[in-house]
């Protein structure tokens, strides 16, 4: 099992933190860092983020600076309001800064008011984000470049540097919908949904690996994966904090004490999902770094032999 950070989305995080936060991660033996993606925040959501949202590619930048072999990933890149080119150009280069340490996750998107503040149409970005993927891929792995689709064309360009990993960075898909999942077989190396317990994990992942049957794609490197907040909880602490609902379901949260965790881990390990990114439900920077060497030290082991 593989473990990952994300950058604070939720709370203010001085930049400088994010850096120290990476450092640390790095150094306990978390697998990979991640940073998520708004450009900007509408009035009516203030209460689900932090007023300060970094842009992904020039944090990724910084952080591959100033870390050495964790891997760093978007979680995830909202692909429709971007061109194609220039975010395949980002992500090539930032894989080559690197040397290699990029997960890209991308998804279309769900903030209506983004779109429309950024002036790109919102009911299409389920097609564009399918077209994004294959535009990225013809860029990062041929010599020789045309293409025409729905929303962009071109022909007899070059395109350099390639990625440095070959044939380019994985692509893993986000989203729980039933299209995020088709998206995922068609196009991608992994899917990355959020906040899903091992019972709804397991059962879309049975209709994923259908998906995958009726389509001839091979699983084998395709990596099942999940975002979900973590708090580790001191022994006879209750967990009071309501969650948010999602698909008219509460939501699961790794919220235990450290062996109701593990146990927690455990299940989604039998179903298959082999990288966790956990978001860090705490109140400040002293217990998120805390909490990141407590799970290094009494929960990460346990998966790691």
């Amino acid at each position: 099992m593989k473990f990952g950070i994300t950058i604070p989305l939720h709370r203010g995080v001085d930049v400088q933190v994010n850096i120290e936060l990476a450092k640390r991660a790095e150094k306990l033996g978390f697998d990979s860092i991640w940073i998520s993606d708004h450009v900007i925040l509408p009035e009516k959501y203030k209460d689900r983020f932090s007023d300060t949202l970094y842009d992904p590619f020039v944090i990724l930048g910084y952080l591959a600076a100033h870390t050495d072999k964790i891997k760093l990933g978007t979680s995830v890149l909202i692909l429709p309001y971007r061109n194609p080119i220039f975010v395949a150009k980002m992500i090539a280069t930032l894989d080559v800064l690197s040397g290699g340490r990029i997960i890209f996750g991308v998804g279309p998107g769900w903030m209506s008011e983004e779109f429309d503040a950024l002036g790109i149409p919102f009911n299409d970005r389920g097609e564009r984000t399918d077209e994004y993927i294959r535009i990225f891929k013809e860029l990062w792995t041929k010599d020789e470049h045309s293409f025409k689709g729905g929303f962009h064309n071109f022909s007899e360009i070059k395109f350099y540097p390639k990625p440095h990993q070959k044939p380019h960075p994985p692509i893993w898909i986000g989203g729980n919908s039933k299209r995020a999942i088709t998206r995922a077989v068609e196009h991608g190396n992994g899917w990355h949904p959020v906040w899903f317990g091992p019972s709804d994990m397991h059962q879309e992942l049975i209709y994923l690996k259908n998906i995958a049957k009726d389509k001839d794609r091979e699983l084998e490197n395709f990596v099942f994966s999940i975002r979900n907040r973590l708090r580790i909880l001191k022994e006879g602490q209750k967990q009071t904090k309501n969650l948010e609902r999602l698909r008219g379901k509460p939501t699961f949260a790794f919220y235990g004490t450290k062996e109701e965790i593990i146990e927690y881990i455990s299940e989604f390990e039998k179903i298959g999902v082999s990288h966790i990114a956990f978001d860090i439900d705490v109140d400040n920077d002293e217990e998120m770094f805390a909490m990141i060497h407590t799970f290094s030290k009494h929960i990460m082991p346990i998966f790691k032999e």
